[in-house]
């Protein structure tokens, strides 16, 4: 990692409060200036139907054994759009000790219901015991369970190994990349790329 970058990824830290899913939003915004895509929060469901009724439309999805046509808002920490469109769900997450199973749960319904794709962003805080860090994804020819779950229901995962947000890790450690796992600079890239394709496919099918 050269200074300048360094430099950057402080600024970005500093500019957070310290708030992982609010640094991820920040690169994104930075990275993505001019494209017409926008990373917003997706937590409050109240103000996603304030902004656009129908992105809220889009986002929620319905309960089918409900009767009543209900719809239920899902597990969406960021969520980048291109006007009224959502292309793609970005769950934030310091480490998977918490809700990673409700980020697979939710890529599975925004698959079988919707175009839109789901990622996971993480710095890999790691499985730490006190003064410790050991990567939570293993490596590609030796996956953890956490890597292999990943491969099989979401579209990406993207580490960026940010001091602040990895309490033990020493500075020779790192996430060991590879398939699903992927550096974080490559979702701008892929976030236009599939704001290409979620364009045409709301073109071809206005009804949702």
């Amino acid at each position: 990692m050269n200074e300048e970058t360094a430099k950057e990824r402080q600024r970005r830290v500093v500019m957070s409060g310290g708030k992982w899913e609010e640094y991820v939003r920040l690169y994104l915004n930075d990275s993505l200036r001019g494209t017409g895509i926008k990373v917003i929060n997706g937590t409050s469901e109240d103000s996603i139907k304030n902004r656009s009724l129908s992105l809220w439309e889009l986002l929620s999805l319905p309960l089918k054994s409900s009767g009543v046509g209900r719809n239920v808002w899902g597990d969406i920490d960021l969520v980048a759009i291109k006007g009224d469109s959502p292309i793609t769900v970005i769950s934030c997450k310091l480490s998977l000790h918490g809700r990673f199973t409700e980020t697979l749960f939710w890529s599975l319904l925004f698959k079988s219901l919707t175009r839109i794709k789901v990622v996971l962003a993480t710095p890999d805080a790691g499985r730490s015991q006190k003064d410790s860090w050991k990567s939570e994804w293993g490596t590609t020819e030796h996956p953890t369970k956490d890597r292999l779950l990943a491969q099989s229901y979401l579209e990406a995962v993207y580490v960026e190994n940010v001091e602040q947000f990895c309490k033990y890790k020493k500075p020779n450690q790192r996430t060991r990349l590879g398939g699903i796992i992927r550096p974080l600079n490559e979702l701008p890239e892929d976030i236009k790329r599939w704001s290409v394709d979620i364009s045409k496919a709301y073109t071809k099918y206005p009804e949702g």
